[in-house]
C-alpha cells in the first residue's frame, strides 16, 4: 500500500487516470503518460494481481479484443484521505455551537449506541468474559489493546495506538468513549489513569471490578 500512496509513482499516475477516466486500454495509457507500452502492461499486471484494477475484453469489429483496465472498489484506499481533518471541523463548529458539554453528550451517545449493539454478545458471560470481548472488539476498529489485572479487584486497559489520536489532541471527550464503554458494558467503575491528550505515550483505564451482591 505503501508503494501506491507515496509521492507521484508511475503506479499512482496510472491510478488516477483510471479514476478519471474511468477506463482506459494500455495503449491510451501510455500516449497520455509517456511511458512505454510495455512498462504500462507491466504496471497494469501488478494492479491487477494485487485487486486494484481489473481488466475486461472489448471486441472490436476488426481484429482481435482489446483489454479495457478499470479500478475496483479496494483501489479507492490509495487515495489520500482527510477523515482526521473533516472530523475535526466538524468537532470545532459543534464545541462553538453547543460548547463542550455538547461534545461530551456526543461521545456519551455514541459509546452507548456501540455498547447496545454489543450488549447481546455479552450475555450469560462473567465479568473476565465480557472484559476479554470488550477489549477483543476494541481492537477490531483499529487500536492496539490490552488488558492487565492489577489486583486489588483492578483491571487496566491500555490502548497503545489510538487511531484518532490527532483528533483526541485537540477534543479529550474523544477519549471518553472507551469509558463509557467499559462502564455500559462491565457495570463497574472506571478511572483513567494515563491520556494521549495529556501526552502519555498511551491512554490507560483502570476497571474496578462490580462487587457481588
Amino acid at each position: 500500500m505503501s508503494s501506491l500512496i507515496a509521492g507521484r509513482s508511475t503506479r499512482m499516475e496510472i491510478l488516477e487516470l483510471l479514476r478519471r477516466r474511468q477506463a482506459a486500454s494500455a495503449e491510451t495509457i501510455s500516449t497520455e503518460l509517456g511511458i512505454t507500452p510495455n512498462a504500462v502492461r507491466q504496471h497494469l499486471t501488478n494492479l491487477e494481481r494485487d485487486g486494484y484494477v481489473r481488466s475486461e475484453p472489448v471486441r472490436h469489429k476488426r481484429g482481435r479484443p482489446s483489454l479495457l483496465f478499470s479500478l475496483t472498489d479496494r483501489a479507492d484506499a490509495a487515495f489520500p484521505k482527510r477523515y482526521g481533518q473533516l472530523a475535526t471541523m466538524v468537532l470545532t463548529e459543534l464545541q462553538e455551537m453547543g460548547g463542550p458539554e455538547a461534545l461530551d453528550e456526543v461521545f456519551r451517545r455514541v459509546a452507548l449506541r456501540h455498547a447496545t449493539a454489543m450488549e447481546p454478545d455479552l450475555e450469560g458471560l462473567d465479568f473476565d468474559q465480557k472484559l476479554e470481548r470488550v477489549v477483543t472488539w476494541i481492537g477490531r476498529a483499529g487500536t492496539l489493546a490490552d488488558h492487565e489485572d492489577l489486583g486489588d479487584g483492578c483491571v487496566r486497559v491500555t490502548i497503545h495506538n489510538c487511531p484518532f489520536r490527532n483528533t483526541a489532541l485537540k477534543f479529550p471527550q474523544v477519549c471518553t468513549i472507551t469509558p463509557h464503554l467499559l462502564n455500559n458494558l462491565l457495570g463497574a467503575s472506571v478511572s483513567q489513569s494515563n491520556s494521549i491528550h495529556r501526552h502519555d505515550p498511551h491512554c490507560s483505564f483502570v476497571v474496578e471490578r462490580p462487587q457481588p451482591d
